[in-house]
């Protein structure tokens, strides 16, 4: 169920929507507006510290700056303390979702879920509760939708378009990277995939996680593939590290120690930081520092 109030100038601001037995209180403000033939790129963001606003802030600078394709960029931020979030108001080329209720699976709510809050096994329903929230609200007649990480950083200008045109003659989905950690055959992981969001309707699909089996996002691709649809995935450096051979020695790509996908012409076109939320908090140190990525996207992404 969706209810909502609108101020004079159009923007629909405060809505109350319905997921999974639960009431999210948002305010939504929506300054673009494109065909449904436009691609909806959905980016979930939590920003709990000033680094973790910086990795979204280049996220969205880089998605601007490398995707010149018509198409409705929407964050969807996740409850972030409110200082975190006002600089987002300010930008007249995104749609924002403002969701002030914490997004809590069933088990994690009332009194116990008030005083635990933000445990590491709930972050995958909370992504899910985000993408939910925003296939709600764009369009219905929407032909492609597009969901993001906050610490993905595109770096080719036609990166889009290449996901795109893997679509259709029977292919139901495409991404930046196929796990297969999960299951044999594979998922795409939801940190970069776009999917027909009107198959995705017809066939009643969700984002939900069953966990251990299935994260965020996976049984879209499970669900897909039983209805007789195929996928598509770039190459990518996660699973074929020695992909990086292909990277001119020269290119700061190369030496960058994040998820690299590729074009079919061998050129990067993606990238990943991974675990970037921890990261900004310095608890997860594996691979490249936030800093090190805000750093790179500044000097060779967006000088």
């Amino acid at each position: 169920m969706v209810t909502s109030s609108r101020l004079e100038d159009g923007f629909l601001r405060r809505t109350h929507i319905s997921v999974d037995g639960r009431n999210y209180v948002l305010c939504v403000i929506r300054r673009v507006a494109q065909s449904a033939s436009a691609p909806r790129l959905i980016i979930v963001a939590y920003q709990p510290s000033d680094q973790a606003r910086n990795i979204l802030r280049v996220c969205i600078q880089t998605l601007k700056r490398y995707t010149p394709e018509p198409h409705e960029l929407w964050v969807v931020d996740n409850n972030s303390p409110r200082e975190n979030i006002n600089w987002l108001l300010e930008d007249q080329e995104i749609n924002v979702v403002l969701n002030h209720t914490e997004p809590l699976p069933p088990e994690g709510r009332g009194v116990w879920g008030r005083l635990v809050r933000r445990q590491k096994h709930w972050a995958s329903y909370a992504n899910a509760v985000a993408l939910e929230l925003a296939v709600r609200l764009i369009d219905p007649h929407t032909q492609y939708l597009m969901t993001l990480h906050m610490d993905i950083l595109p770096c080719r200008a036609d990166w889009l378009s290449f996901l795109q045109s893997k679509l259709g003659n029977g292919v139901g989905a495409t991404g930046v990277r196929m796990d297969r950690a999960r299951t044999p055959e594979g998922v795409l992981h939801v940190l970069g995939y776009m999917v027909d969001f009107q198959l995705f309707r017809r066939l009643n699909l969700d984002f939900f996680p069953r966990l251990p089996h299935y994260d965020v996002g996976d049984r879209v691709t499970t669900e897909l593939r039983s209805a007789g649809y195929n996928i598509f995935a770039c190459r990518n450096t996660l699973w074929e590290p020695q992909l990086v051979e292909m990277i001119p020695v020269s290119s700061p790509l190369r030496h960058l120690n994040v998820d690299r996908a590729f074009d079919d012409e061998g050129n990067v076109i993606f990238l990943h930081l991974g675990r970037g939320v921890r990261k900004s908090f310095g608890d997860y140190v594996s691979g490249t520092t936030s800093e090190d990525w805000i750093r790179f996207a500044e000097e060779h992404l967006l000088a």
